[in-house]
């Protein structure tokens, strides 16, 4: 939330922004009870005009006639007041264009009970004389138990012209009806030509008149057949009708229900697994949101942050927060959500308002050792299982007992680390392992292991693959797909075994059904070669992004379509030490942000820059794009600065001048309210609140990188060449 949100209205408590627009804004909210809401509100300004404050009472009618089976309930509003309000039930599912971006077009028997749960809501609404008017895919919320429709801010009542004029179109040009499209009465037939757009996006990725110009949309929708490539032949007859020009040839919603499904069955029955795993997922994430406030604008007079980013020196960016142990604290896949709110504590003058503490003697609360052979791998992350802290090294997966500073449970799996990677984006934490069975040749194994009281391994063969090879990684996995780079052919004697006749690939491996999903041809290796296919990888909602570094050594930026294969983009990274950035990638579901050069942010699907700042070098690391919150980085000489991941504005900055030695490449660790980051230069790892940035602790401490664990209990823990130990948080 901005500075100047309100905490509170109507007894409901504000916890972040889920929109922003010219009309108001939408906020998901608490009631004093714990119910979960989104919460709309109408700008004040706005609210003085009669017209738009009585379109706001239709909204919160037409949301009480369709109700909690099609609709999201309306909890409570108030239409009258100074700023009009609606709580409505928070919809626990994606919209569906983020369901079909997620999923791809959905299967025939999806699109039928899809289709006919959308005609009842509609003819819920027309037996009460509303019509909706702007039914279209990012207004309708996907979840277990059917479709609901949400957004009614320009239904009325059927016949009701008091709202618009003839000649002027309201709605979304892409799923008008041609009548609406010039201005005409919206009848309930519009509602089912829009329908039928939506079913058509469902079913085939993109509306019936495709994209572009409003004024061209809006002649195709008059004037053009519609594309209807791709849908299913058994919906041709049913959707073409429902397209017709003349509102008198399409068919009445009790029609539609009867042509499109027979009612059989559960509706999450005949949902994808992928899209009722994100369902999942989003019922969790909701609950890890809490009030958090960006830093009043510079221009504010009561603002004592830092300037904006034209008054820094040029001096080298370092890395930047956020990574907490993937999974433990995960929010739908991305990391730990950070809080970038108000205000630093500065003086006016820049300097602190009180020194930092003294270390206190005894800061590790335990340390154990790793086994970890060969220049070629850098020390692993934490995995995720559950609320269990586990790591891998050399012997396989380890889970410790974080009270005790114990190994809980020895070689879960058998996998050496850069053969293990955890699932962040299933609903039961999962970790994935390779193992080498022999020292020639087996067929390549992805055994797995859900967090449960009695933990039991699973696995699936490759026999395509070979199994022994030591270069076989395991990159990342998402909703139970598992990335990894496999090779064929013998072992060799040489280093990692590397062979001209080997042949190498990077795979997508459903692990449910064992079923290679794509495959990629890698090139091949030197003998000689001491090198992995890649620096690091991740896998975000639809997309993988990857470091690879070539035989030659130089190494690429690449982001691939991750349910096709297809490589979207590429970009050299000029990196002289490649082993320096080993694990250094951070993305989220619209972004990727470089582990080196200028602090930049790449969109994922074309590879343009969205934004830079500043001229030196920056790694970074940051929440998920839903929760609002910002890029935390640490400037050289300055301390840590957090940007907006959006825009890259500077959001606020510490002014700690105890902490300008803090080390440029080693991305901080976060805590439940705090960020720790590292001096090797003094040994020291500072904390600094999130809300405030203000500095807190300092402890003593050792370590090649840092994460957050938020078990039981909380700890930073940190990885190095032989150790890892745990830090107690703030």
């Amino acid at each position: 939330m901005t500075h100047d949100d309100p905490g509170e209205i109507g007894g409901f408590r504000l916890v972040a922004r889920l929109g922003h627009g010219g009309m108001g804004t939408v906020y998901l909210a608490r009631s004093a009870g714990g119910r979960t809401v989104a919460l709309k509100t109408m700008h004040a300004s706005i609210a003085t005009d009669p017209a738009a404050r009585t379109r706001f009472h239709l909204e919160t009618d037409a949301g009480r006639v369709i109700g909690g089976h099609h609709g999201a309930v309306v909890v409570e509003a108030d239409p009258q007041a100074p700023t009009p309000w609606l709580a409505t039930e928070y919809v626990l599912g994606p919209p569906l264009d983020d369901a079909v971006e997620l999923c791809g077009p959905l299967p025939e028997i999806t699109v039928r009970a899809l289709g006919a749960a959308l005609a009842g809501a509609l003819s819920q609404l027309h037996a009460s004389d509303v019509v909706h008017r702007d039914l279209k895919p990012s207004n309708i919320m996907v979840t277990a138990h059917g479709p609901k429709i949400i957004d009614f801010g320009i239904a009325r009542a059927a016949g009701d012209d008091r709202l618009t004029r003839t000649g002027t179109a309201a709605g979304t040009p892409a799923y008008m009806s041609p009548e609406q499209a010039t201005g005409q009465e919206h009848t309930p037939a519009g509602d089912v030509f829009a329908l039928a757009g939506v079913l058509v996006f469902a079913a085939i990725g993109h509306g019936p008149f495709g994209g572009g110009q409003a004024a061209d949309l809006l002649y195709r929708v008059r004037y053009a057949d519609p594309d209807l490539t791709g849908v299913p032949s058994a919906l041709l007859p049913f959707l073409s009708s429902c397209l017709a020009k003349d509102p008198a040839l399409r068919p009445k919603t009790h029609e539609a229900i009867a042509q499109l499904h027979s009612g059989d069955g559960h509706f999450a029955d005949h949902l994808p697994d992928v899209l009722l795993t994100d369902i999942a997922r989003r019922a969790t994430a909701v609950w890890q949101h809490y009030p958090q406030r960006l830093p009043e604008p510079p221009d504010h007079p009561a603002l004592t942050t830092a300037p904006g980013p034209r008054t820094y020196s040029r001096r080298s960016l370092l890395t930047i927060g956020g990574a907490s142990i993937a999974g433990a604290a995960a929010i739908g896949g991305g990391l730990w959500a950070w809080a970038n709110a108000g205000g630093t504590g500065d003086r006016a003058d820049g300097t602190s308002k009180s020194p930092a503490p003294v270390a206190a003697k005894g800061d590790w609360l335990w340390e154990l050792p790793l086994r970890l052979e060969g220049a070629s791998l850098s020390p692993p992350a934490p995995l995720s299982f559950g609320p269990i802290l586990a790591i891998a090294d050399d012997d396989g997966l380890h889970t410790i007992d974080v009270n005790k500073g114990r190994v809980e449970t020895r070689s879960l799996l058998k996998g050496p680390a850069h053969r293990c990677v955890d699932d962040q984006d299933i609903d039961t934490a999962k970790v994935y392992s390779s193992e080498v069975l022999s020292p020639r040749s087996h067929p390549l194994t992805i055994s797995s292991i859900a967090f449960s009281r009695e933990p039991k391994a699973e696995a699936i063969e490759l026999k395509a693959y070979n199994g022994a090879l030591p270069a076989t990684q395991l990159l990342s996995a998402y909703a139970n797909v598992v990335f990894l780079v496999a090779g064929q052919g013998e072992r060799s004697t040489t280093e990692f075994g590397y062979a001209e006749t080997q042949k190498w690939s990077l795979l997508a491996v459903d692990v449910r059904t064992a079923k290679v999903l794509w495959r990629q041809a890698l090139p091949s290796r030197p003998g000689t070669s001491t090198r992995l296919h890649f620096l690091a990888a991740r896998a975000v909602k639809d997309h993988l992004v990857v470091v690879q570094e070539l035989p030659d050594g130089r190494v690429f930026l690449a982001v691939h379509d991750s349910r096709r294969g297809k490589e979207l983009w590429r970009q050299e990274l000029g990196v002289p030490e490649p082993e320096a950035i080993r694990g250094l990638l951070e993305v989220n579901d619209f972004y990727v942000y470089p582990p080196v050069g200028r602090l930049r942010a790449l969109t994922l699907k074309d590879g343009k820059e969205a934004w830079s700042y500043g001229p030196g070098r920056a790694q970074a690391r940051t929440g998920p794009p839903a929760s609002g919150d910002g890029l935390l980085v640490v400037e050289e000489g300055i301390g840590v600065v957090s940007l907006d991941w959006v825009t890259g504005d500077l959001l606020w900055r510490t002014a700690d001048l105890n902490a300008t030695d803090l080390d440029v490449t080693l991305p901080p660790a976060p805590g439940s309210r705090s960020l720790y980051a590292y001096s090797r230069e003094s040994g020291l790892l500072r904390s600094f609140s999130t809300p405030t940035g203000q500095a807190s602790t300092i402890r003593k401490a050792r370590g090649d990188r840092f994460y957050g664990f938020h078990g039981i209990p909380e700890a930073i823990v940190a990885i190095g060449e032989d150790y890892f130990a745990a830090y107690p948080y703030d």
